[in-house]
């Protein structure tokens, strides 16, 4: 009769965890569905280190770099750390520097983002410094447009080149293609007469 009890008791004891490890799976595999669209958004890919290079005719043109680069699905990078860019736009150098970034693209997919998708804005923020071989920018917060390719900000800017170091406390636009700068008030620095060559 002892016998009896407890092969009744391991056998239900046996069947009893059958049955809560695969209600259990089940659970699981429903939380791995998600109908939330703000998490749908996770890593698809990270890459750590890395330098973009651009090239024009086989001759390099550009670089970008980084610490920590995530892609989030559909068409989200953020980068972390060391955002560093460079481009010789004709005679002229350019360059970007921030700690943090977020680049927006046209794109419904990696695979998209793969083929040709283009960048629609990309927003700066963190110990932003930025411009040309004349003219450098500093503030905190900066968002690039490409359609328009103006960089504009509402946090305070000062700019810096060889004529003047102002400070402007209600931001700036700048315009990548004419090279124009509009600094907002209210402003203080110092301008500097440069002589003429003779």
């Amino acid at each position: 009769m002892g016998k009896h009890l407890v092969v009744i008791a391991f056998v239900s004891a046996f069947f009893g965890a059958v049955v809560v490890f695969f209600q259990r799976g089940e659970k699981s595999a429903h939380k791995l569905v998600s109908t939330d669209p703000a998490r749908d958004k996770r890593s698809r890919i990270t890459v750590e280190e890395f330098v973009v290079y651009e090239y024009e005719d086989h001759h390099p043109t550009g670089t970008f770099q980084g610490k920590l680069a995530q892609f989030l699905d559909p068409d989200t990078l953020e980068i972390f750390g060391s955002v560093r860019g460079n481009r010789l736009n004709g005679e002229r150098k350019e360059f970007v520097a921030a700690e943090a970034a977020t680049l927006l693209f046209a794109s419904k997919g990696l695979s998209d983002l793969m083929k040709e998708s283009k960048l629609q804005t990309a927003i700066l923020e963190n110990q932003v410094r930025f411009g040309s071989d004349d003219i450098t920018l500093f503030t905190d917060y900066a968002k690039y447009d490409h359609e328009t390719g103006k960089v504009t900000s509402d946090r305070p800017v000062r700019m810096q080149n060889a004529q003047a170091d102002l400070l402007g406390h209600k931001g700036f636009e700048f315009d990548s293609n004419t090279q124009d700068v509009k600094v907002f008030g209210p402003l203080e620095g110092t301008l500097v007469d440069v002589p003429k060559k003779p």
